[in-house]
């Protein structure tokens, strides 16, 4: 009985802690607009990390409603003068 409480315990643990897992990575991820070598642009997730790197080289945060893999277009926004 010890050994199938102690079992059923540390399925649980595990268990909990792949879902938890999983949910934070999801938390750290953003889409954006990549910018690929012939110029086209699809969405991928990347790690909120990777994320400056990414803007300096052109690409931008995609637009709400596109999912990974979607086709993008990575033109920045026109800018109001500041404002």
């Amino acid at each position: 009985m010890k050994k199938a409480l102690a079992f059923a315990a540390g399925a649980a643990l595990i268990i909990g802690m792949t879902y938890g897992a999983s949910s934070v990575k999801a938390a750290d991820k953003v889409l954006v607009c990549h910018v690929v070598g012939n110029g086209s642009a699809h969405v991928i997730d990347i790690s909120r990390n990777a994320l400056p790197a990414h803007l300096a080289h052109g690409d931008i945060l995609a637009a709400f409603g596109l999912e990974s893999g979607d086709s993008c277009d990575a033109t920045p926004p026109e800018t109001n003068g500041g404002f």
